[in-house]
């Protein structure tokens, strides 16, 4: 019987799922750059001078995000004791700093930075998460943890990751863990399900770190920040600190050790005789800004060597970028529109407002100066304002919300003080951060073809990273479960709540019917004009073969992986340049679309995809040079595994308002209660 045109099958209705939480959950992130925002989140950033709900309606702006905070962050034992004036003034405060800062655009940078990439690959992760709050986990009849299941192949894996997920929702294995940890510091003896599960996260963890610090072009400055802010962590003294009995006496030590302000403008408030003087910064503050101000110096050696060019741009060329850095944002946004509806680049777009005569005399060379100049300007500026939000304002807001985290926390800090020696777990913090480090410096393969022969680290290398140091989690557990048995059955009670959010419907006072979901769905589809419903459904059912297909192209990678593992342990090869994991491709669907500037006077924008292995100017690779391959090069060999996702434009102008909509009537719904 054929299926009326008006109606889903359950696949597009998946695929349509997919493509609205996908757009949506990047839309509300990317929002935040903007102080508005914040304003109109509602709860429970909702301000203290008003009701509930800062729209008209009371319904939030962003309510993917809502959604995930209320059902699952909120409710963490000790984030659930925080105070309301926590959210509502200070963290509520510090987030609207950001966004009246006005960090950099990509477009004007002319390439995708740090916080593009680290923002999108948290928002594909987020959207995970979301699919599954909305949908629910699929209750069939629970699968035998003790059956069989083969290690040494993807589809046993994937299979074993799915019937532990179904347990945990469904079942008692949350409880069955918990309790396994007061016995035992190995995870995997529980079961051979847990064992293969635990080897396919293994994986894709493996998959995302070689993601992002060897295939992206912006690895090699995150790692340097790392170990940065390795370097500057005073680990002996905190472990020294952590060597006092008292755990009352610890923890202001600690909080004296990490918060205090000694200054001219303390000791003037302290006294009276000043009020909200600059108190300076405490040394959380003094090691952000000291990382952010290193950073900054290598920015300002490529201006100077701009500056030092004999065939740089004029004087007044770089005078009116430096004036423009300073205008309103409406006109940073006016000046970029500008650029991308008329073809021509932001420096041109820039200079033409300034004066037209300073284009007459530009050549191509130096006007790739002036945007490299520009994107290191804009670098300093950035970590200049982060600084100024973090470390320099007042009230200072970074130091209350930790001092606020670190009240509420307080209880279990002294219990796990108490019953578990902290340091040693410090100690592997400390050795596993090295250990990351180094695994992520390239690798002298073959030293015979050439004396500084090298090659870039492999998943496979991560992969052992893990196995590695997976051990020092479990020792940890352990030691929390069967030394802390008030806080393990504390943190029981959140896990299993948390999972219940996940259940279908009649499994659980806070499950969710996804047949309402996809009513709710086939309405909105069936609304649509019959015209625009056969060009909307034509791009589901692609969405569907892509979807589809990038499954089986993760479970080829997961094998290759696999089979890969064992000759590498042997030395037998150098691994491989990517993994498993549909979510890769939809992170890259984010950074691809990523509008910049074109690097020609004239010209079209150019797409994420084109500019996605250019580093900006001026980042440092100190810790992992890369002179050696291209990370560009393999990026665009790894991509040519997986397929072409679709252009799903049509269906997002179609449906993702009212999916909005209906988004946000789910995730206010027990607000009042909490």
């Amino acid at each position: 019987m054929s299926m009326s045109s008006t109606t889903l099958s359950p696949q597009q209705l998946g695929a349509l799922v997919d493509i609205l939480v996908h757009h949506e959950t990047y839309s509300e992130a990317e929002s935040f750059k903007n102080p508005e925002a914040i304003e109109q989140y509602g709860y429970p950033f909702d301000p203290p001078t008003r009701d509930r709900g800062s729209n008209a309606n009371g319904k939030s702006s962003s309510p993917l995000l809502q959604l995930l905070l209320t059902r699952l962050i909120l409710p963490i034992p000790g984030v659930r004791d925080l105070p309301p004036e926590f959210w509502t003034t200070k963290f509520r405060s510090i987030m609207r700093r950001f966004g009246e800062a006005e960090l950099s655009e990509s477009y004007d940078k002319g390439t995708l930075g740090s916080r593009k990439r680290l923002a999108s690959a948290a928002s594909v992760i987020h959207e995970c998460i979301t699919r599954g709050l909305l949908s629910g986990i699929p209750n069939d009849e629970l699968p035998n943890l003790y059956g069989r299941y083969d290690t040494r192949t993807a589809e046993d894996l994937s299979r074993a990751w799915d019937d532990v997920v179904q347990h945990l929702v469904y079942g008692n294995l949350i409880d069955e863990l918990f309790d396994h940890f007061t016995n035992t510091a190995n995870l995997e003896d529980h079961s051979p399900a847990v064992d293969a599960a635990v080897n396919l996260a293994i994986i894709y963890v493996a998959t995302f770190l070689h993601h992002l610090f060897v295939l992206s072009a912006e690895g090699p400055y995150l790692l340097k920040l790392i170990n940065n802010i390795h370097g500057l962590i005073p680990y002996t003294v905190i472990g020294q600190t952590l060597r006092v009995g008292n755990a009352g006496t610890m923890i202001n030590a600690m909080v004296r050790l990490f918060l205090a302000k000694v200054s001219v403008g303390a000791i003037s408030n302290w006294l009276g005789l000043t009020q909200n003087a600059s108190d300076g910064m405490n040394l959380l503050q003094r090691i952000i800004s000291l990382v952010l101000e290193w950073d900054t110096s290598e920015f300002r050696k490529a201006i100077d060597n701009i500056k030092r060019n004999k065939d740089r741009p004029g004087e007044s060329c770089l005078t009116a970028i430096d004036e423009h850095l300073q205008a309103s944002r409406d006109q940073h946004e006016s000046l970029r529109e500008l650029s991308k509806r008329n073809e021509k680049s932001i420096i041109v777009a820039i200079l033409e407002v300034k004066d037209k005569a300073l284009l007459e005399t530009l050549t191509e060379e130096q006007h790739a100066q002036c945007l490299q100049y520009y994107s290191a300007q804009l670098a300093i500026r950035d970590r200049e304002k982060i600084t100024e939000v973090l470390c320099r304002q007042t009230p200072d807001l970074t130091t209350t919300i930790v001092r606020d985290v670190v009240s509420v926390f307080e209880p279990m800090i002294r219990d796990i003080h108490k019953n578990v020696d902290i340091r040693k777990h410090l100690s592997s913090v400390e050795s596993f951060l090295t250990d990351l480090i180094e695994t992520s410096k390239p690798k002298g393969r073959d030293s015979s073809k050439s004396q500084n022969s090298t090659t870039p680290p492999s998943v496979e290398d991560y992969v052992a990273l893990l196995k590695r140091n997976r051990q020092l989690a479990y020792d940890y557990l352990r030691d929390f479960a069967e030394g802390c048995p008030d806080l393990r059955t504390t943190w029981l009670n959140w896990a299993k709540k948390s999972l219940e959010t996940f259940r279908r419907a009649n499994q659980g006072s806070n499950s969710r019917d996804p047949k309402e979901m996809n009513r709710s769905l086939q309405d909105l589809f069936g609304k649509l004009p019959p015209d625009q419903q056969s060009s909307v459904r034509a791009i589901i059912d692609d969405h569907v073969e892509y979807l589809s297909t990038s499954e089986n192209v993760s479970i080829v990678r997961m094998q290759s992986i696999i089979d890969g593992l064992a000759s590498y342990e042997n030395k037998e090869i150098c691994g491989s340049m990517g993994g498993p994991g549909v979510y890769i491709t939809r992170w890259h669907c984010l950074l691809d679309k990523t509008i910049v500037t074109p690097n020609t006077p004239r010209g079209p924008p150019r797409s994420g995809k084109e500019v996605k292995g250019v580093k900006a100017l001026g980042k440092t690779e100190s810790v992992a040079k890369t002179e050696n391959w291209d990370p560009d090069a393999l990026t665009r060999q790894e991509e040519q595994v997986w397929p072409e996702p679709p252009d799903v434009s049509i269906v997002v102008d179609a449906l993702s308002p009212q999916f909005k909509t209906l988004i946000a009537d789910i995730s206010s719904k027990g607000l009042s209660r909490k």
